[in-house]
């Protein structure tokens, strides 16, 4: 009885483990050939009090829509994008691995006034990445974040 119940006990990690290979495994996504992009944060609770940049391959060339913070939709740059930008954002995010941030959802329930986030890549494939958090952020969200406003905010003060 003891042995039966030291299999069984085997038996249920041995697939506890490769469940868990194999979930890890589905939500590796590699960064190539972006066809849409979407990242967004906020940065308080007043009217326009965040961050929007979308990239979309459309009619053979990128489209990227930037809303500064602090600015009403009114004031959305929609500007063409040449291919070196977007080998320069895939860089940033392969640098920081966002792509092992798939999945990520995550929630701190003891913040009541506190700041989100989301992201959400497509490639060319369709295989997607989408995170998103509410005072909870992935690995080197900060460093992806800033290198994203140095790129499309120089965009906007250059373009505007």
């Amino acid at each position: 009885m003891k042995m039966k119940i030291i299999i069984i006990a085997v038996i249920i990690i041995i697939v506890a483990i490769l469940y868990i290979i194999i979930n890890k495994n589905n939500n590796k996504v590699e960064i190539s050939e972006i066809k849409r992009l979407s990242f967004s944060y906020s940065t308080g609770y007043m009217v326009n009090a965040y961050v929007r940049y979308e990239v979309e391959y459309e009619e053979n060339k990128y489209i990227a829509r930037i809303k500064p913070n602090n600015m009403a939709e009114e004031e959305l740059l929609e500007t063409k994008l040449d291919k070196k930008t977007i080998d320069k954002i895939e860089s940033i995010l392969k640098e920081y691995n966002v792509s092992k941030w798939n999945g990520f959802d995550k929630v701190d329930k003891d913040v009541l006034d506190g700041n989100t986030f989301s992201i959400s890549i497509t490639m060319a494939n369709e295989k997607q990445i989408t995170a998103s958090g509410y005072m909870k952020y992935p690995e080197n969200y900060g460093e992806v974040k800033t290198a994203l406003d140095n790129i499309f905010m120089g965009i906007y003060n250059e373009r505007k």
